[in-house]
């Protein structure tokens, strides 16, 4: 079995190739290695679902995770639950993977990953609901002995989740993992560049900046691939989620709908720049409700409006029976008690410029300098169990380790 450190890039996307620095580890990588600027993310673009498609092969409608929070609809934003655990996802991930073929791994901050028996060494992608303890929920959905020896050893570089202190303890840790221990699958989430895109913009200088953090980050933890004994023959990935929009407009579907449309038996779910729309009690025909939606486009803030028969073509989480996209520069909003304050989001469907993603490897073996043309979300897991030799038998992606090893 082939070691891999996999990288996640949260809401690095095609623009920023061309805001690397140009010296950086990420431009090194991309002469050294097999990369491909346009991987096609799913819909909607959430960072939950996509990490989940990542690592199983698989699109929503296979894995059973379409949305970052299960459809609450009588629960407030914040107090909503999300798919934290691994039991929520319906197929097998790289993680059973790696641990049939007799393999160790450790997961940080890893999306849906939580309480995930396969995994040794677990740093959890967790946050407290109002009233929690988030020490003692850390604990109980992660590797207990693992999260307080990192804590000893890297505690003061967090500060609580905020970043980009948390990206920073989460970049120590997988380096340090990775010397004393030499897991054979090691997923890193980095969230740096998400959270200031979100509260700053997407291309400002703070995202600029943050692209910079990133970039150090991942140069830190190539060279502890290349100078730790029995990693020199491991696999560096890198992968991207969505990039993100800019927003200048909140709108609260479901107090737009109360007022607008009375009676249609739909209740939505914000996705940030998409929205999905679950049916009220039984609704034979719900494309028949799609006029009394576009009537309203404008003042609901959507650019277009997904069929049954589109949700099933982008391969979508069965429950809701419509869908919608917002218009540029619009978020939805379906809590009645707060809207969001951010700068700049995702969500949104196929064919946004944001859409367009990132993968990278590089390592031993690697074809150098080579790009790749465009492919799906779905193809990242059977590749990756593919470079490692590990079996992931329902991937409905293809493995592409063919075009990547020379």
């Amino acid at each position: 079995m082939r070691k891999v450190l996999l990288v996640s890039m949260d809401a690095f996307f095609e623009p920023d190739i061309s805001r690397l620095p140009p010296d950086g580890a990420v431009a090194r990588i991309l002469r050294e290695g097999t990369w491909c600027r346009k991987v096609e993310t799913i819909f909607p673009a959430l960072t939950y679902p996509i990490h989940v498609t990542m690592v199983t092969g698989c699109d929503p409608e296979d894995t059973g995770v379409g949305q970052n929070q299960p459809f609450q609809p009588n629960v407030p934003e914040k107090h909503r639950r999300w798919y934290w655990e691994r039991e929520h996802i319906r197929v097998p991930t790289l993680f059973e993977a790696v641990k049939k073929a007799g393999g160790r791994s450790c997961s940080i901050l890893w999306p849906v990953n939580c309480k995930n028996r396969a995994v040794n060494w677990c740093f959890p992608e967790v946050h407290p609901l109002p009233g929690e303890s988030p020490v003692l929920k850390a604990l109980r959905f992660g590797t207990p002995g693992y999260i307080l020896a990192g804590e000893r050893r890297y505690g003061r570089l967090r500060k609580g989740i905020k970043e980009p202190w948390l990206s920073d303890y989460a970049a120590a840790l997988a380096g340090d993992t990775i010397r004393r221990h030499r897991p054979d699958l090691t997923a890193l989430h980095l969230i740096d560049l998400d959270h200031t895109r979100h509260h700053c913009g997407t291309f400002s200088p703070e995202a600029d900046e943050a692209i910079r953090r990133l970039d150090r980050r991942i140069g830190e933890l190539k060279q502890v691939l290349e100078t730790t004994p029995g990693m020199e023959d491991a696999l560096l990935i890198l992968v991207s989620d969505h990039g993100q929009a800019d927003i200048e407009r909140t709108v609260n579907l479901r107090e737009a709908m109360d007022r607008l449309m009375p009676g249609i038996p739909l209740q939505p779910q914000s996705n940030g720049m998409s929205a999905y729309f679950f049916p009220k009690g039984e609704v034979p025909d719900p494309d028949s409700l799609i006029p009394q939606l576009e009537e309203h486009r404008e003042a609901l803030g959507i650019s277009r409006v997904y069929s049954s028969k589109d949700l099933k073509r982008m391969h979508t989480v069965s429950g809701p029976v419509l869908a919608a996209e917002a218009a540029e520069g619009v978020v939805f909003s379906d809590s009645l008690d707060a809207e969001k304050r951010e700068k700049a989001t995702h969500g949104f469907g196929p064919g946004h410029p944001g859409g367009m993603c990132f993968f990278a490897v590089c390592g031993r073996g690697v074809r150098q300098g080579a790009e790749l043309g465009s492919f799906p979300m779905r193809d990242i897991g059977p590749t990756i169990a593919g470079l490692m030799g590990v079996d992931l038998p329902t991937a409905r992606g293809t493995d592409r380790s063919g075009e990547v090893l020379e």
